[in-house]
């Protein structure tokens, strides 16, 4: 049986990227889980660096960015916020929002 111990990451990994996606999710959230594999779908074209957070080890994350629900992801540039996402809608639409 193969079980991910998924605790805390480095939020912080792509910081001095020009464009970089945070994906914040917890575990039980089934719209987290076709949501991610629609970024994964996006991100094979787009090759973006990323970062997946289990936001259940990130409260601080998730106060200091004032998160309201999950799914979400975050476009981001040297630390900085550019867009969100909450709704992701389709792979189309990830692609048209992220380039």
């Amino acid at each position: 049986m193969n079980v991910k111990n998924e605790t805390r990451v480095n939020v912080f990994e792509h910081v001095d990227k020009e464009k970089y996606l945070i994906f914040g999710y917890t575990p039980t959230c089934g719209t987290c889980k076709v949501s991610e594999r629609m970024l994964d779908i996006a991100n094979e074209i787009l090759k973006l660096p990323i970062t997946k957070i289990d936001l259940n080890f990130h409260p601080d994350f998730s106060q200091q960015h004032e998160i309201q629900s999950v799914p979400i992801l975050m476009l981001m540039s040297k630390g900085e916020e550019q867009k969100r996402i909450y709704a992701f809608q389709s792979v189309p639409y990830l692609l048209e929002n992220l380039k």
